[in-house]
């Protein structure tokens, strides 16, 4: 992320794997610059996230247990929203 975004705008990928007061608590004040006018920022200096690509279809497994045939589906991640830190638990 942060070699893929530097020096661009990387809002579009920081926002979805941070909380959105995570500035508020890590960043003092002082170092605050102030609000950016969005007008001024050209296309080629925002960083985009990647484009997701779609999942290969895994086979999906039978079995047969007394006889009677059983499909069972491989394992899927959730997604990464659906997961929890520790910023979750603290606030």
């Amino acid at each position: 992320l942060i070699y893929d975004a530097a020096g661009k705008d990387a809002t579009k990928v920081f926002d979805p794997i941070h909380p959105k007061d995570i500035m508020d608590k890590l960043l003092k004040p002082s170092l605050t610059m102030g609000m950016v006018d969005t007008a001024t920022i050209k296309p080629e200096h925002v960083s985009q996230p990647e484009a997701k690509k779609p999942a290969p279809k895994k086979p999906v497994k039978k079995t047969e247990t007394g006889g009677e045939e059983d499909t069972v589906a491989e394992f899927v991640k959730p997604p990464l929203a659906a997961m929890l830190n520790t910023f979750d638990f603290e606030s």
